[in-house]
């Protein structure tokens, strides 16, 4: 038979430990600098681009010193992914207990822009959502796409809209494919809605941004019969303008 006096004594010392252990965490949670963030890290894969995690962290500062358990990650992430266009993805992650650690990746660069306005020329690479990353630089092992404007662009804002982007560079690669000839250079008219691709025999081909280079490129499939593109000298092929059977190309030789 149980003592009552036991049980008593057992009772008060499991109502002191629990009570004891409350106390102590709400005083670790609220009152101690235990799971106060104390630094801003960067997994390894994101910190290759030193200059744009520190401008992260210095994005992000104002959790140092919050209590770790209440910091909203999803806000962060937010204004990260706000200031940063060239980013592709972002997370944050509490490594507890005092720790937040970034993981980013950026959107690839994929071109370089030549913009020759009436006031000045310059060069800049774009990523893959069309913004410029880099100024006054260039990459030749990335495609060549110039933009003539009466106004300098503005390189806050994307260059080239990612779908308008993802045809020129598309259709580029389609030619190669398809053609077995190389492209040197993309010019891209915006207003005119034209991509024109200056081929390694140095003829330029029209395309129509507003309709599929696919069908555009399938009429100069079945021109080779009668045009050789490969031997005559041409100064451009116009694929833009469809005829009755929608098979017409117009061209200019040299």
């Amino acid at each position: 038979m149980k003592n009552p006096r036991t049980t008593k004594i057992k009772k008060f010392f499991n109502l002191l430990i629990i009570t004891t252990l409350i106390i102590f965490g709400i005083y670790l949670i609220f009152i101690s600098s235990y799971f106060k963030v104390k630094d801003i890290t960067f997994s390894d894969k994101s910190f290759t681009n030193q200059t744009l995690a520190e401008e992260i962290a210095s994005t992000i500062d104002i959790a140092i010193n919050k209590n770790i358990i209440f910091v909203e990650t999803s806000e962060l992430e937010l204004k990260i992914r706000s200031l940063f266009p060239e980013l592709e993805s972002v997370k944050v992650i509490k490594d507890y207990p005092s720790i937040l650690t970034v993981e980013f990746l950026e959107h690839p660069l994929v071109a370089n822009i030549i913009n020759e306005s009436t006031t000045i020329r310059k060069n800049y690479i774009i990523n893959s959502i069309g913004f410029a990353i880099k100024e006054d630089l260039e990459s030749p092992e990335l495609p060549y796409i110039k933009i003539e404007s009466d106004e300098p662009i503005n390189s806050e804002v994307a260059v080239i809209e990612k779908s308008k982007l993802d045809y020129i560079l598309e259709s580029k690669n389609y030619f190669e494919d398809k053609f077995g000839m190389k492209i040197i250079r993309i010019e891209y008219k915006a207003t005119a809605r034209e991509v024109h691709l200056l081929t390694e025999r140095n003829f330029f081909i029209w395309l129509d941004i507003q309709v599929s280079f696919e069908d555009q490129f399938k009429k100069l499939k079945k021109s080779l019969v009668k045009l050789d593109i490969y031997t005559e000298a041409l100064e451009y092929i116009d694929l833009r303008i469809a005829g009755s059977n929608g098979d017409k190309i117009i061209y200019k030789r040299n």
